[in-house]
Formats: structure tokens, sequence, C-alpha cells
């Protein structure tokens, strides 16, 4: 494997006129290959880190190789370190999205968040232990002292002397400068990467066009072409669900959907004659009737319903109200009451959906959070934002990941 690496990888590093752009695909095809087989060779050896660095190899041309995320994350889960453990997780995550069916990828991201679920979040670690707490009273510190010096340089100029309060205001519209500053420049740069690539994959769309004697587009065409393609990629993309992964009564329900040719779903598409008729239902058969799903699917085939924004308006509804208090925490100076809730749901993001399978509910659901919260502890107030990236189904609420960014104190 490593002498094929060796030999194809140049081949990717080449201009596609320079070696002919099918002999570029097929030895970016076979490199994927060799890197896949090394990685999976290394797990059999137990050479975790050869492993990981194999799959990530491939994860850089094709971020949505399924093959790779898996074998990375079993690398990683094999690694005890916080990183490693963020990475599997965030590799089966993924895969997951690409593979709803595939189990085992579901139970190794159980098993890599139990595995963070004993090793805490080290900002919210810090938090729990006072280690925020501290920060930002030594934060406080610095800018008492910078404001003393202040105070000395203007009474040695003669000039009047300035409030704490003003001091600590233009002290946080100056880092506030800064900041967005920082922000202007980045996203310029990304900017500028992004043009500098669209005009490297349109001389190269060009090049193509010219050698088959078509006239060359512009960037608004190509860009008016590329939009087409990958929405047309988009509305053809289906999941692809290996049937060796399916349990019994999925198989069934797949062969009977293939024996009758028809699907009935939110598309509303019926591809067959032999498809049930919408029939006129009597009141007596509406009480007879189960209470799932629709009329359409009573014949105990498939049916997803969409409940994002019932399921979106819930979820901001419940964190909204989310609050706590302690009468007695300890702290680092001393025992006192803290307090903290939820100022502001700033945005929730995802969809959820309920799938009828032979007439049994399965309920889905994936957002990610970001929130406002205050906090009191003893006379101090602190504020900051909460992030919560993975609010979904199969994930215990007591295993959510919540990231802590801190504003200040005031």
């Amino acid at each position: 494997y490593a002498e094929g690496v060796d030999l194809t990888e140049p081949l990717l590093e080449k201009d596609p006129t320079e070696v002919g752009e099918d002999l570029q695909k097929r030895g970016t095809a076979v490199y994927v290959a060799l890197r896949l087989n090394s990685a999976q060779a290394n797990i059999k050896l137990s050479n975790w880190l050869q492993c990981i660095e194999h799959a990530s190899k491939v994860l850089l041309i094709e971020k949505d190789n399924t093959k790779a995320l898996y074998r990375r994350a079993s690398g990683a889960l094999q690694l005890d370190t916080e990183g490693r453990l963020e990475e599997a997780r965030s590799d089966l995550s993924r895969l997951i999205q690409l593979e709803p069916a595939n189990r085992e990828a579901r139970e190794m991201l159980v098993k890599a968040k139990e595995r963070l679920k004993d090793r805490p979040n080290e900002r919210l670690s810090a938090a729990m232990k006072g280690g925020l707490y501290q920060e930002q009273h030594k934060k406080l510190g610095k800018l008492q002292a910078a404001y003393e010096e202040e105070v000395k340089r203007l009474k040695e100029k003669g000039e009047a002397e300035i409030s704490f309060e003003d001091f600590a205001k233009k002290a946080k519209e100056k880092e506030e400068e800064l900041e967005k500053k920082q922000k202007e420049e980045a996203q310029k740069r990304r900017e500028e990467e992004q043009q500098k690539e669209e005009a490297r994959q349109l001389e190269e769309v060009n090049q193509r066009r010219s050698g088959e004697n078509l006239p060359p587009l512009s960037l608004e065409e190509w860009r008016a072409e590329m939009k087409a393609s990958a929405e047309k990629k988009r509305r053809e993309e289906v999941v692809k669900m290996d049937e060796a992964e399916l349990d019994e009564e999925d198989k069934k329900l797949l062969k009977e959907t293939k024996e009758k040719g028809y699907y009935h779903g939110r598309l509303g598409t019926v591809l067959s004659d032999a498809a049930p008729k919408p029939q006129l239902v009597t009141e007596t058969e509406k009480e007879d009737s189960p209470k799932v799903g629709s009329q359409w699917n009573q014949a105990g085939t498939w049916e997803e319903k969409d409940a994002s924004s019932w399921a979106q308006e819930r979820l901001s509804a419940w964190l909204s109200d989310a609050c706590v208090s302690g009468s007695n925490v300890t702290l680092p100076a001393g025992s006192g009451e803290v307090t903290a809730k939820i100022t502001k749901v700033k945005s929730i993001k995802g969809e959820a959906h309920i799938v009828y399978v032979r007439k049994q509910p399965r309920h889905g659901f994936h957002y990610e959070a970001e929130l406002s919260f205050s906090m009191n502890l003893g006379e101090d107030k602190f504020s900051g934002t909460l992030s919560l990236p993975e609010i979904m189904d199969a994930m215990a609420p007591a295993e959510l990941r919540v990231d802590a960014r801190w504003k200040g104190s005031g």
C-alpha cells in the first residue's frame, strides 16, 4: 500500500492539463482506495495514529467518505484523549447523517459520548470548580491596575481624572473595535481566497470547453451553472442503506415496497396503478381507524411528516424558561447564593420528523441552539453565551454537550 501511495500521490499535485483529467481522476480513485486499505490494515495492527492519518488524507479529498469517517473514528476511539474522542464523536455524527441505518456507527457514537462524559468539557469543569469565576476576577484585577496607572498618568499631567466606569467602557469599546477589525480582515481574506479558487476552477472549465470547441464561460455564467448543478444534485440525492444493516421488519417493508412499486411520503408521489386509491371514510370507520399517520398510511407503508416548526417552537419555549439557583454554593471567596437563567434564545437551527413504518411512529430530531444567559455569583454578575451543538434524539439530556463563552462582568 505504501508503494502505491508514493506512486499515486504526485498525480494529485499536478495540473490536469499536464497529465490528463481522466488519468488524474483514475489516479485519485486508486490513491483513495490505497489510503482506505492502509487505514483498515492499521486497525488490524492496532496502529491507531497511522489509521487516523490515512483516513484523514482521504477526508481531505472526499469530506463525506463514509469508510474514512468510520475508520478514523475507530482509531480515535482507541486513544484516551478528549481531543481524539471529540474527533470520533464528530466523525460518527456526520456518518450517521449520511447513513442513518448504520447501527454500528450509532453504537460507537454512544460509546464516544459516554467516554467524553467521564472527561467533562474543560471549560464547564472550570466553571463548576470556580475556574472561570477566578478568571473573571483576574480580568477585573488587570483592569483595575490599568485604571490606577491611567489615574496616575492623568494626575502627573494635571488633567482631569476619569471614573472607573468610563475607563472600563472605553477599554471595552477599544477591545470590541479590535475584534471587529480582526473579523473584517479574516472575512476579507476568505473572500479573496474564494475569488482565487473560483478563478482557478473557471480557468480549468474554459480550458476543457476550448478542447471541445465550446465558447468560454463568464464568471457569472459559470456560477449560475454551478448553482444549477448543485441544486440538481441535492434534489436527486437519496440515502442509500445496506440491506445487511436492516432488521427483519425493515427488510420486509423494503421488499413489499419494491413489489408494489409505489411510495407514499412527503413527495406525494404514487408510481404504480397498484397503489391504494383515496376513499371516502365514514364516521364509523374514522372511529375504528388507529390514530396513527394519515389515511394514505393505513395500508402499512412508509410515511414521513415534517415536525420541524412545531419542535422548534416547543424547544424555544422550554429553553427560554430554563433557570437554576442555589442558596449555599461553595465559591472561591466563600459560600453564597448563585442564580442563573436563560435571557434569550438567540438561534435554533435543525429539523424534526415523524416517520411511520408499518403504522408505528418513529421520532427523530437534530437541532443546534445558541442561548444568552446571565449569572449572579454572590454580588458579582456575569453574562455570556451557551452553545448546544447537538440536541438530537440519539442523545440523552444528561449527555448534552454545552459550550460556554463569557462576555465579562458588570
